[in-house]
């Protein structure tokens, strides 16, 4: 087990994701400063999907997710705004993590949980995961056009295929966390491939678009 500060958040961050955010609340900002105190490569910090709560205010995240991301800072900025101080942050998704528990003799004033680090097996090489990573990019490729939408092929190890399909398409931040909770690459890509074909047969049944997402990770604290 380990100690992780916790940033939790109305969105869900996937392994290989980008991440921008800007930090203004009061916890948020300390936590940025003991951020900038570590080693560039040590700076880390895990998202975590809130289940019942919200992202601001003394009652935020009531409620959270087990399974979250770790999240590798990129770059740091801070500026003044009319609100004050505001630190702009842009972090990277790198592994999972299993929520055990929220260390409440921590003495910090943002969540630091208890985490324990997922392991995950290598699906290079694994001939099953290969043919659903070849289907679910077929299938996504085929939801894209009949969207009309146009999109950079995929490239990405098998492991995170899953990842970058869903990524790309209008889902709610639940169906995000039923791919990244799959404990395995497989797990991962049958759940993504449901998840499209549901999506396919709401736009082929009804002729309806998905409205447009928000921003990838643009989330404000």
């Amino acid at each position: 087990m380990a100690l992780l500060p916790l940033f939790p958040l109305g969105t869900v961050l996937l392994p290989g994701a980008r991440l921008p955010l800007q930090l203004f609340e009061p916890r948020y900002l300390e936590l940025a400063r003991q951020l900038a105190e570590q080693a560039e490569d040590e700076r880390r910090f895990g998202v975590v999907l809130i289940r019942k709560g919200h992202e601001v205010g003394p009652e935020a995240a009531g409620d959270l997710h087990g399974i979250g991301c770790e999240a590798r800072v990129d770059a740091m900025a801070l500026a003044e705004s009319p609100i004050g101080t505001v630190v702009h942050l842009v972090a990277t998704g790198v592994r999972r993590f299993r929520l055990d528990d929220v260390d409440t003799g921590a003495g910090t004033p943002f969540t630091t949980g208890v985490v324990t680090w997922l392991e995950e097996a290598t699906a290079s090489g694994d001939a099953a995961v290969a043919a659903l990573a070849a289907t679910a990019l077929r299938e996504h490729a085929d939801y894209l056009e009949r969207l009309g939408a146009v999109a950079d092929p995929v490239e990405a190890p098998l492991g995170q295929v899953a990842y970058r399909v869903v990524e790309r398409m209008v889902l709610d931040p639940a169906d995000r966390q039923r791919v990244l909770d799959g404990a395995d690459a497989a797990t991962r890509l049958r759940t993504a491939l449901s998840l499209l074909r549901r999506e396919a047969a709401i736009v082929g049944r009804f002729g309806a678009l998905p409205s447009s997402p928000p921003p990838s990770g643009a989330s404000l604290n």
